[in-house]
């Protein structure tokens, strides 16, 4: 997802204010409350240059504007990155890259199968890092949970919201709760620790063995069901996560057959462009869907990504691309 929604600066400075209450009543609750002091100063230096006109978003070595994309990605930003020094950039490249490789052993495992399913995926980010989200959760009493999502804005801020939405959901799954109660628990806990202005589309879905899914669409790209040559989308039931906390959501149910698949992706797909700005699109993607016969979890995502990089004629991408499939093959 490309862009936050932006706040003025008098909302910002509220939402700093409640952050730094939080962190200090954590401190306040941990053994060790030396790890929050650096971002407590942070925190409040940022509230203080927020109440300065001329000091908030401004570089305090070139005194050039930050930038509002920059700023998304570091609220507590006080130096543009052209003004770092070698050392700095090269620690900021160097934390990158330790950053991904935590990030990617967040990930679920390739060709992942079980009680009936088989599961394939692609996770491609735009930078470094990316803020998109995607589980696969196996529970003791059969069933398999399947998650995808696209936090707001890019960059580290991103990925550090989706290693929380993983926490999170990890954390519920197994409580008993429904698909849509699960989405609406997870909502108010994101909601309640994220400052705006981020937020997150999702789908969870919940397949169990005898083919049921339920399914649950939290404002992101439709998923498409595959049945017999025909491409079904789930629409939306719901805002994104994170927008309020109260927020309510309803599932959808499936009854998927052997053979049929379901399709979730990120808008890296459907929003990818080829040389002329043309964006992939919804009807490309569904005719290319409609015009594969039954195919399998792994051959739909790989031949799905070679259609979009050829369609993009090798341009790079500019957004965080996944594509997970889910094939029902029976035990």
């Amino acid at each position: 997802m490309s862009a936050a929604i932006q706040v003025p600066s008098s909302d910002l400075r509220s939402e700093l204010i409640n952050w730094r209450q939080r962190l200090e009543a954590t401190a306040n609750d941990s053994r060790d409350s030396f790890e929050f002091s650096g971002l407590l100063r942070e925190v409040t230096s940022a509230i203080e240059r927020l109440s300065e006109p001329e000091s908030y978003g401004i570089c305090q070595v070139c005194h050039d504007l930050i930038g509002q994309a920059a700023m998304n990605v570091d609220p507590l930003a006080k130096t543009c990155l052209n003004c770092l020094t070698p050392a700095q950039l090269s620690e900021l490249e160097d934390d990158l890259n330790r950053a991904w490789l935590i990030q990617g052993d967040l990930l679920p495992k390739q060709n992942f199968k079980f009680n009936g399913w088989e599961v394939s995926y692609h996770y491609e980010p735009a930078g470094p890092v990316s803020g998109d989200y995607c589980d696969l959760v196996s529970t003791d009493c059969g069933d398999l949970y399947f998650l995808i999502g696209d936090v707001s804005g890019k960059g580290v801020a991103a990925s550090l919201l989706m290693g929380r939405l993983h926490a999170i959901f990890r954390s519920l799954i197994g409580s008993g709760f429904d698909v849509s109660q699960l989405v609406e628990r997870a909502n108010h806990l994101f909601a309640d620790t994220t400052m705006r202005p981020y937020y997150a589309t999702l789908v969870c879905g919940k397949a169990s063995p005898d083919g049921r899914v339920e399914i649950c669409n939290a404002g992101h790209c439709a998923p498409l069901f595959l049945h017999n040559g025909d491409v079904s989308p789930i629409a939306a039931t719901g805002l994104p996560v994170g927008m309020f906390c109260q927020e309510r959501y309803e599932s959808a149910n499936l009854q998927m057959q052997k053979g049929d698949c379901l399709l979730l992706y990120t808008d890296g797909l459907s929003e990818a462009r080829d040389r002329t700005n043309e964006e992939y699109g919804h009807r490309r993607l569904n005719s290319f869907l409609a015009e594969a016969s039954q195919p399998s979890a792994s051959s739909v995502v790989s031949r799905l990504v070679e259609d979009a990089r050829a369609f993009s004629s090798g341009l790079p991408i500019f957004d965080d691309l996944t594509v997970m499939a889910i094939e029902m093959v029976g035990h």
